[in-house]
């Protein structure tokens, strides 16, 4: 369920309703089923949810799991037996399943300020009157804080910084203009155009955490953007929605993180490293500078190149490279 601090929930849908919406064939369960939010296929928690999978084995994530309406691809119903919600099938179910984000969760749209300001924060910043500061507090000039933002004990907000939808730890420092929480980069094809799929996770900083000047950190689109205690973030650096960042990370200035990678404790990315989306870094791992990353990388391994590979392999190819090109020059 979305978290009510930050999104509304809309009146429910019946699955009758839904599956016409979206254009779908119903193939089991109960047509007069009332459903009442959206929720990833793994967190399937009640009779009211809507999950979506793209592929028909994926059904097999729900056996046991109490859900209101699954949208999966034509040729799931064999899988669909026996499952304890209704299953609709579905030329494009990630299309299905925004088209009913949208129509059952919207974003909570900013109220009126703060009317008792934390002795912390200076008069020219933006304070949703739901959001929750602490008193000790730093939040500087222009800065925007949306409803049900959580700031922790001693954390300092820069100038012109923008969070909306997030929970910031104690002590987190974060530099002038960062942006943290925005609407991640998800779209679907649609039959006139691209579809935004509704992003409906938050943000949410540990203890002690350094975002640097001008870094946006995008929510999660049904998860959350988690960026563990004690990780250090530079400057102009892209967190895409869904990340999971491990704890005592550094992220130095200009990497960009795809969407819905998971990066281990102690990683350290030298600048401009690039991560293509869904990957995993192992802990301890070591990403040189302008690596561009393709696969995962195991637990305490140092690659570097585009497309990244383990150091030593790249060095000797560098290398070699190299010899081949001055002799042909000579």
């Amino acid at each position: 369920m979305p978290d009510s601090r930050f999104f509304e929930t809309l009146a429910p849908l019946s699955v009758a309703d839904a599956t016409e919406i979206v254009g779908a064939r119903l193939v089991s369960g109960e047509a007069k089923a009332t459903l009442t939010h959206v929720a990833a296929l793994g967190a399937a928690d009640d009779d009211g949810a809507v999950v979506y999978c793209e592929k028909p084995n994926g059904l097999s994530a729900l056996a046991g799991k109490r859900f209101g309406l699954c949208l999966a691809p034509e040729g799931s119903e064999q899988a669909a037996a026996g499952l304890s919600g209704a299953v609709a099938l579905v030329k494009s179910p990630r299309l299905g399943f925004a088209l009913l984000g949208a129509r059952l969760h919207r974003p909570l749209k900013p109220g009126d300020g703060m009317k008792v300001r934390p002795r912390g924060a200076h008069s020219a910043a933006f304070i949703d009157g739901s959001a929750e500061i602490a008193d000790d507090a730093e939040i500087g000039p222009g800065a925007y804080i949306g409803p049900g933002v959580v700031i922790g004990a001693g954390a300092v907000i820069g100038h012109d910084v923008s969070i909306s939808h997030a929970l910031i730890g104690p002590r987190a420092r974060i530099l002038p203009g960062a942006r943290l929480g925005q609407s991640g980069f998800g779209f679907v094809p649609g039959p006139s155009g691209l579809v935004k799929v509704p992003q409906l996770g938050r943000v949410v900083l540990g203890a002690d955490v350094e975002i640097g000047a001008n870094t946006t950190i995008d929510r999660g689109a049904l998860e959350d953007t988690i960026i563990g205690d004690g990780t250090k973030i530079d400057n102009l650096v892209q967190i895409g929605h869904n990340v999971r960042l491990g704890r005592n990370c550094v992220i130095a200035a200009q990497c960009g993180v795809s969407g819905s990678c998971v990066i281990g404790d102690g990683v350290m990315m030298g600048g401009q490293v690039g991560l293509a989306d869904h990957l995993t870094i192992g802990a301890g791992a070591m990403l040189a500078a302008g690596s561009g990353l393709m696969r995962d990388v195991p637990a305490g391994e140092t690659w570097g190149g585009r497309p990244a590979r383990p150091i030593k392999e790249w060095l000797r190819e560098t290398a070699a490279l190299a010899k081949m090109t001055k002799k042909r020059n000579g």
